[in-house]
């Protein structure tokens, strides 16, 4: 792990509180992390959650719950949860109306297919057209592009034709796949199968369009960045901060302990969103009054502890509304964890619901 001279950066061991230096504490949390490994993993739903609490007022929540629940385990976990309708009552009663956490819990949801085609387009077609001179961001257009591909890929290539071209490009585009030159020629031969075989014309045009993204792709592998471009919690730790900084104004973010936000990971990530953000003027994120940027455990932290409760709720739910993975828990829950997940979620295959 690289060390970072920003004393705000780091590990938090301590009880978070909120004050004037810190600002208001948020916790985060996620559920289905899968790293860069986007395709053909554990379940199709990426979620991060953060909730506006700090340690001091989560303690007494968590104990609360323990005494409605007759939890006995020594952490909060949303897996013991979603087992028991008691306990799955708790939770509603919690972040519903009049509950002690109204209002301030916050999730964004990834389906990962989708992740995997959207950065296809950011790092590919749109680092071409931005050398171009043109935004690609404007009028929403990378979005439209990637919800093409994704709705409509694989009844255009097959399952396996789709599958193979997005495995391809998760291994030209990972860390480990970074500098490889097999990696990336065997990713621009699925291309060119894709485009000779695709049997709908939309997508064939974006085909097109990415065979012509050798430079970019080159590039790509030059860069001696070793940033994993494909790793959600980088993103989702960003759009927490920059959600609850335009709600609450100075905010500190502490986030579950992930061998992915090293030190120096989380110190890029502080740059960028004290900063602001977005490749483009039309994409462009203002900066956040980011007073901490810090990771720590669930143990150490029942703040943590109550975001992977609404992390664990959220996948669950989605996973139930999409039919992938049918629940008691998915169907109790959904009323209302629907308000609780950003509007903005990279999530099309519920078209428009969440």
């Amino acid at each position: 792990m690289t060390a970072t001279n920003d004393p705000r950066v780091g590990t938090q061991s301590g009880p978070t509180a909120d004050s004037d230096t810190a600002g208001r504490w948020v916790a985060c949390d996620e559920s289905g992390w899968d790293g860069e490994q986007l395709i053909g993993r554990r379940g199709p739903y990426f979620v991060y959650a953060a909730v506006a609490i700090d340690d001091a007022e989560a303690t007494g929540i968590v104990e609360e719950l323990r005494a409605e629940t007759r939890y006995q385990a020594p952490e909060l976990k949303f897996r013991d949860f979603k087992k028991r309708s008691i306990r799955r009552d708790a939770l509603r009663r919690l972040w519903g109306d009049g509950g002690a956490l109204e209002g301030r819990c916050w999730a964004f949801v990834f389906e990962k297919e989708y992740a995997a085609v959207a950065k296809v387009i950011d790092l590919l077609l749109e680092e071409q057209a931005y050398a171009a001179g043109f935004d690609l961001y404007v009028d929403d257009r990378a979005r439209t592009l990637a919800q093409l591909l994704r709705q409509h890929g694989r009844r255009a290539l097959g399952d396996q034709g789709y599958e193979s071209l997005m495995t391809a490009f998760v291994a030209f585009a990972s860390v480990r796949g970074r500098g490889d030159e097999r990696a990336r020629e065997a990713f621009f031969t699925h291309v060119e199968e894709a485009w000779a075989s695709s049997t709908r014309r939309n997508v064939t045009d974006v085909l097109m369009m990415l065979r012509t993204t050798r430079s970019q792709a080159e590039m790509l592998h030059g860069d001696t960045d070793t940033h994993p471009m494909l790793e959600l919690l980088v993103s989702s730790v960003a759009q927490a901060a920059r959600h609850w900084g335009a709600q609450l104004g100075p905010v500190s973010v502490l986030t579950d302990e992930q061998k992915a936000l090293p030190d120096d990971g989380l110190d890029n990530i502080a740059k960028v969103v004290r900063h602001g953000w977005g490749a483009t003027p039309s994409s462009r994120q203002r900066p956040v009054d980011l007073r901490a940027l810090v990771r720590g455990t669930s143990v150490d932290h029942p703040s943590i502890q109550l975001a992977d409760l609404v992390a664990g709720a959220v996948r669950v739910s989605y996973e139930h509304k999409a039919g992938t993975e049918i629940s008691e828990a998915g169907e109790d829950l959904w009323p209302t964890i629907r308000p609780l997940v950003d509007k903005s979620s990279a999530n099309p295959s519920l078209g428009g619901i969440g």
